[in-house]
């Protein structure tokens, strides 16, 4: 059952996802129990083994995957008309969320302090299909002449990283901008990168 769509959620299963997510953002992977999941959404673990037989991986993992969906969801609700904009919109969307979501947080900057192999792996996918396709699109509107770059592999890399050094420089209680400037200017510099001459 752990492959419900969003929309077809019982509501247990969406109070489990829910509580997996909010504890995640708030303790990490380690500290993310099946008990302290189960007790956050006020079911019994047997319920919580119901729906998820392989416990705290497939919770996780199916909390990852739902999470994922309403970003790229919010991701395309753009309202720029020029593709160029459009493009450094969805970025914008994408990582202010990141930065945002205590959960998305987690998932970008503590990749490599989860411990179980097919959940880190499944947390490096969704990090390289966003960057993937942050590439195609500049690939795109550098053909059709709407942009032009170079590089849409090392623009990518930027925009991840720049993202990800906020956010931990952010988490560790260094003085720093807000994130809403630092995103500006950062988008502002990728905007005079790719703009063709």
């Amino acid at each position: 059952m752990t492959e419900l769509a969003t929309g077809d959620m019982p509501a247990k299963y969406g109070d489990i996802i829910t509580a997996a997510q909010e504890l995640f953002g708030e303790v990490g992977y380690d500290k993310t129990g099946v008990r302290e999941i189960a007790e956050r959404a006020h079911i019994a673990i047997g319920t919580l083994y119901s729906y998820f037989a392989d416990g705290k991986i497939g919770v996780l993992t199916a909390a990852l995957n739902e999470r994922v969906e309403r970003l790229a969801a919010y991701m395309v609700q753009t309202h720029e008309t020029d593709p160029v904009d459009a493009f450094l919109d969805r970025v914008r969307r994408l990582n202010s969320e990141i930065a945002r979501d205590p959960f998305l947080r987690r998932v970008f900057i503590d990749q490599d302090r989860v411990t179980e192999p097919r959940l880190r792996e499944r947390g490096r996918q969704i990090i390289d299909d966003f960057g993937n396709e942050a590439v195609a699109e500049l690939h795109r509107l550098t053909k059709a002449g709407l942009a032009r770059c170079d590089d849409p592999e090392a623009v990518a890399v930027l925009l991840r990283v720049a993202n990800v050094g906020w956010i931990a420089t952010h988490a560790s209680g260094v003085q720093s901008v807000e994130h809403v400037r630092f995103h500006e200017t950062l988008l502002a510099a990728v905007r005079a990168l790719i703009r063709p001459n």
